[in-house]
């Protein structure tokens, strides 16, 4: 399994995998898991460069902004 990591030249993840997203996706059916992790978090990462931004499992800060999101939907 590859580790997933941040890309913030292009602002794109590394990593990812199709069956990652699937994955995802079957775990919070009712948001956008691709829109989110393609426009919502690299916005959000690309403004808080540096402090906030510097995370080190990546995996984790997936998953507590998806469930966030999940919730916040419900």
């Amino acid at each position: 399994m590859e580790k997933i990591s941040f890309n913030f030249e292009t602002l794109e993840w590394d990593g990812i995998t199709v069956e990652q997203v699937k994955f995802w996706e079957q775990a919070y059916p009712e948001i956008d898991v691709v829109d989110i992790l393609t426009k919502k978090m690299p916005s959000w990462l690309d403004a808080n460069r540096g402090g906030k931004a510097q995370k080190k499992n990546w995996k984790r800060f997936i998953v507590n902004w998806l469930s966030f999101e999940y919730k916040r939907g419900r």
